[in-house]
């Protein structure tokens, strides 16, 4: 089976995933990741509960569900729109372009200074998933939502879906200058763990988006930060097994 094979089956199966997707799952405490018991791993829901709903909106969130949509398919639906879609997608064939956003709600925080995990640029994929399950720990205690947490996507068309989703809805694009100003920097990036190389050392980020350009798809080294790179606060509804 050849390697094009291989991604379109991956691509498949991604795409009728959703609702029973295993997660694990980490308390942060200090600077160390603390293992919670295999028997309570979680797994991604479709939807978010009316009272998680109510709870994530009165927090300033948004929610979007994306469409199982590959970024191709995203490009081609942005321009029949007669809009901005991609100024650039790294070259990185089916690993990219044959990966479907995934189909679950998802909740941002759309203002500039909280859409971000704080402390996460400039870190290694491991380093911003300790930030992350930190910040979704807070979350939770916050608002008091046992079954929410918090993800880097391992879909690059997944945070492009919601990007194009928001400014629709807004007339805003996710990841533009405003959202770089919050961070002291002149373009941000969210990451994600989507492969762009067959060892799957370099991940997929996406960001820098411009009004007169579009957004952009670029990819970073997973074992080293950036600081034009940090992780998306992307809140995603869960259950205990």
């Amino acid at each position: 089976m050849g390697e094009k094979d291989l991604a379109k089956i991956v691509a498949g199966v991604r795409g009728k995933l959703g609702k029973d997707i295993d997660l694990p799952v980490t308390t942060a405490k200090g600077d160390k990741l603390q293992e919670v018991p295999a028997v309570e791993a979680l797994r991604l829901r479709e939807s978010f509960t009316d009272t998680e709903w109510e709870a994530l909106i009165a927090d300033g969130a948004l929610i979007y569900r994306p469409l199982a949509q590959t970024i191709p398919t995203q490009r081609e639906k942005q321009t029949k729109k007669g809009k901005k879609s991609f100024s650039y997608v790294v070259d990185a064939g089916d690993r990219i372009n044959a990966v479907p956003s995934r189909p679950v709600e998802f909740a941002i925080y759309p203002a500039p200074d909280r859409f971000f995990v704080p402390g996460s640029f400039d870190r290694s994929v491991k380093q911003e998933e300790r930030d992350v399950a930190g910040d979704a720990q807070d979350l939770r205690e916050r608002l008091g939502l046992e079954n929410i947490t918090e993800i880097i996507p391992d879909e690059a068309s997944t945070l492009s879906d919601i990007t194009f989703q928001h400014l629709d809805a807004t007339g805003r694009w996710l990841f533009g200058p405003e959202y770089a100003k919050a961070q002291g920097l002149d373009w941000v990036y969210g990451r994600t763990k989507n492969a762009t190389n067959p060892a799957g050392s370099l991940v997929a980020d996406v960001g820098n988006a411009k009004a007169d350009n579009g957004l952009d798809v670029g990819g970073w080294d997973r074992d080293y930060g950036r600081r034009n790179v940090g992780a998306v606060r992307l809140v995603v509804p869960v259950e205990v097994k």
